[in-house]
């Protein structure tokens, strides 16, 4: 009992360490993972907004140069007279429902010609002068399309740009609008607290959701994702790189990205409440959590379970040891876990089995050997008596038929046929003794198998009802044997086989090659031998018969082992028996 508890309690240990430990080391490492991987998805959905709201500024800046290029499409236009220029200016307005006015300037930057757009509060129809303009003065420097800076009218946001014409005393001014442009910004949210706001390259807001902030350019140059990002500026995309966020004027802890239009100075700033952006992060760590501690208890049982299952059937098998040690063969080990274990407890009772067959076997072979020894001694020393008897026998049948002139007296014929036909039988016993009894090599030499097949068939006396055929292979080749004693063997095997058709019937025999062996087949019709007495079959002393020794079948599979070659039977009971003899050919 003590052995008992001290075996679970080291298997439940050790499977609670093997088991708890790598899980706390897995789970600590995968909520690093998620997390990291969580943190990395969020940076990117930033990321990736941003630099969209960034393309849509480059895009919109790109459709109004599109749009003016309208304008030159015409050759003629700098030819064209005040009033066809006038009707294109409003053909681009009708089209374009951004432009709030479009004007065309002179070298010195006064306008000559000025259309405004109905859907927008008119301006003044004076022509004024447009020479103090930023776009403009840069636009007559170099000569290509310019942006002015945004700036808001009653709330509207606008932006002004400057278009030359091929002719080098005009240029197109267009005064445009940034609602459509600003609306799509502010539709672009995360969740309740993410947002985007645009900056220009002095870290002004030049968008905001709070619009009173945009139309002040309030300066947002203390927030840490603006100063990174007028930091990078010219870089296209960017993110809060400190791994900790950053907090607002507020105070709250943000996580952001960032992103500049290519076309213009704009910064894409795009930000959301830390607490909000992680809390997947922070679900993830809770039910991550719970779930390691539900696995740990969980695996805590399942190895208690495990440990109770491994030590009860080791106890079992220990229970069997000792009862084997102590010599009792008989007892079991019951184990039913259907695992390795129980496959362990099956080897050890068929063990237990082999080594009462061994025991057996060996118990056997002792009075075996013991009973060849005896069988070698009284078979030569009755086959000497039994040679000079036959040769008395002989000799007085002889005198017998000479003296008198004519046949024996009926009566001692018949005495004397009784006589020599015991004389054969005692010396097939001792002949079978003698076979078994042989543990030394045969003197083996190549010979023709068939013939002593054919020798042995005709040294047994078949009754008229067993109807024999013979089917001897002709490409046979010489076989390595003894020919006394494998004439014996089929001796044997014939007379087994017309002994078991009482009532006649047919015997086969027949010889080829296979597996590189001569092989020979002795077949009969008669009553065949159940599954029980096959078991036993090449037993010594085990007989069906109400006479013999038992010692015929023994004797052949003896012969045959010597001669390094093996006998097979195969039987079914009430249609016959066939022996398989297999010999090695000569080399």
């Amino acid at each position: 009992m003590i052995k008992k508890v001290r075996l679970f309690h080291k298997f439940a240990l050790i499977m609670t360490l093997l088991v708890v430990v790598p899980l706390l080391i897995q789970g600590i490492r995968m909520i690093n993972i998620n997390r990291e991987a969580l943190e990395v998805s969020v940076l990117e959905t930033h990321t990736q907004l941003a630099r969209a709201i960034a393309e849509d500024i480059d895009d919109y800046v790109s459709g109004l140069n599109l749009d003016l290029a309208f304008v030159l499409a015409f050759e003629k236009f700098p030819k064209m007279s005040w009033q066809e220029k006038m009707k294109v200016l409003l053909s681009v307005l009708s089209r374009y429902d951004d432009f709030i006015l479009i004007s065309v300037l002179n070298r010195k930057g006064d306008e000559v010609i000025k259309a405004h757009n109905p859907s927008f509060l008119q301006e003044s129809s004076r022509l004024i002068s447009r020479s103090k303009e930023p776009a403009f003065i840069e636009a007559k420097m170099t000569g290509v399309p310019q942006v002015g800076d945004i700036y808001y009218e009653d709330d509207l946001p606008c932006i002004s740009v400057v278009y030359p014409l091929e002719a080098e005393y005009e240029y197109v001014f267009v005064t445009a609008t940034l609602s459509k442009l600003w609306r799509k910004i502010d539709g672009v949210r995360i969740g309740k607290t993410g947002f985007a706001f645009l900056i220009d390259s002095e870290g002004r807001t030049i968008f905001h959701p709070e619009l009173e902030r945009a139309i002040n350019f309030e300066k947002v140059t203390e927030l840490p994702i603006v100063r990174q990002a007028l930091s990078e500026f010219g870089t296209s995309i960017g993110v809060d790189i400190s791994g900790e966020g950053f907090r607002n004027e507020n105070g709250t802890g943000m996580v952001g990205a960032y992103a500049w239009a290519e076309s213009l100075d704009w910064g894409v700033i795009m930000q959301q409440a830390k607490s909000e952006a992680y809390s997947s992060i922070a679900r993830m760590k809770r039910n991550a959590v719970l779930w390691i501690a539900l696995s740990i208890l969980g695996s805590v049982f399942i190895a208690f379970y495990l440990a109770k299952s491994l030590s009860r059937p080791i106890l079992e098998l220990i229970v069997g040891a000792e009862r084997l040690g102590e010599g009792d063969f008989s007892y079991e080990v019951k184990v039913n876990t259907r695992d390795e274990i129980s496959t362990l407890a099956n080897t050890f009772n068929f063990m237990v089995k082999k080594l009462k067959e061994f025991q057996e076997q060996l118990v056997l072979r002792e009075k075996l050997a013991a009973v060849g020894q005896m069988a070698s001694v009284v078979g030569h020393e009755i086959r000497n008596p039994l040679g000079v008897i036959n040769n008395a026998i002989y000799y007085i049948r002889t005198k017998l038929e000479g003296s008198s002139g004519r046949q024996l007296d009926p009566k001692i014929q018949k005495h004397i046929g009784i006589i020599e036909k015991e004389i054969v039988a005692s010396n097939k016993i001792i002949n079978d003794l003698l076979g078994f009894s042989r543990t030394r090599p045969p003197m083996a030499q190549p010979l023709d198998l068939n013939k002593i097949i054919e020798d042995s068939l005709s040294a047994v006396s078949i009754p008229e009802t067993v109807k024999v055929e013979i089917d001897l292979s002709l490409e046979l080749p010489p076989t390595l044997i003894n020919p006394d004693e494998i004439r014996q063997v089929f001796i044997n095997l014939i007379n087994n086989a017309w002994q078991a058709m009482p009532e006649g019937g047919t015997l086969k025999i027949r010889s080829y090659i296979e597996e590189e062996m001569a092989q020979v087949e002795v077949t009969d019709t008669g009553c065949g031998i159940s599954p029980e007495n096959m078991k036993k079959l090449f037993a010594p002393f085990f007989s069906t018969k109400t006479k013999g020794t038992g010692l015929g079948l023994a004797a052949v599979q003896r012969i045959l082992e010597r001669h390094k070659g093996k006998v097979k039977v195969r039987s079914r009971v009430g249609q016959g028996t066939t022996f398989i003899v297999s010999l090695p050919l000569a080399k």
